[in-house]
């Protein structure tokens, strides 16, 4: 090998030598000049964020949203704690259905229009324990929200009903020979006993009828409701108001 090669071999060696040493220097100074720091929450603030990962994860399999919802309009807008024992973490989300009503709404004649909802969603100890849709629409039950008002809407005095009440129908008889304007809006057939609910308004006010064939199945239904009003067999009622 002449001078010449050799020369040029030992300067070809020394550039690749530098290049790999360059090399090595710039990964370690990357790595010493990159660090994580990391954040921390209290256990408070992890138990509200895991109470609104349970409300994210319940609110798309609920009726009203599964049925039509928008996935994409979907929007938290608050989360907060309810003093109680178990903790209780109140989550609000909204979102649009592409119909007008609520929950499953298979087989209804149906408006297609963008309807904005906002769902309020209780959790407790990791499991959803009430969820309403427009303070009108109990989810989890799959019927109207109990409420309770002192007189109706329409009316400032409390109707005696002198026809004898026999079924549904002679009831909204009866209420409409009083004056009062009664609708009859939809039977739902998913129930907290053994019959379905008949939704009727009066007034303008909704109003649940069940309709028994006797009185020994009233009794039977009564067992199962307990005595503050608040749990009909496995299902727990929402009031809006103090029952």
């Amino acid at each position: 090998m002449s001078t010449q090669q050799k020369q040029k071999k030992f300067v070809m060696t020394a550039i690749m030598i530098r290049i790999i040493a360059a090399g090595v220097t710039g990964t370690y100074f990357v790595s010493a000049q990159t660090t994580v720091t990391m954040i921390p929450i209290t256990q408070e603030e992890q138990k509200r964020n895991d109470a609104l990962g349970v409300a994210q994860k319940y609110i798309v399999t609920s009726p009203t949203f599964a049925f039509d919802g928008d996935i994409n309009t979907l929007d938290t807008v608050y989360v907060g704690s309810v003093e109680s024992i178990p903790s209780q973490y109140m989550i609000k989300i909204s979102f649009d259905s592409s119909h007008g009503g609520f929950g499953n709404r298979e087989g209804q004649m149906l408006i297609q229009a963008i309807t904005p909802h906002t769902m309020t969603i209780l959790v407790s100890e990791g499991n959803v324990i009430s969820a309403v849709t427009d303070e009108t629409w109990d989810e989890l039950n799959h019927q109207y929200v109990l409420k309770q008002q002192s007189k109706l809407p329409s009316s400032n005095y409390s109707p005696q009903f002198d026809g004898k009440v026999i079924d549904s129908q002679s009831l909204v008889s009866t209420i409409k020979s009083k004056g009062l304007v009664v609708e009859q809006i939809e039977k739902i057939d998913d129930s907290a006993f053994e019959v379905p609910i008949q939704v009727i308004s009066i007034g303008g006010m909704n109003l649940q009828v069940y309709e028994f064939d006797s009185e020994s199945d009233v009794s039977i239904a009564k067992e199962i409701v307990s005595s503050d009003g608040t749990e009909i067999g496995l299902s727990v009622i929402r009031w809006m108001d103090t029952p």
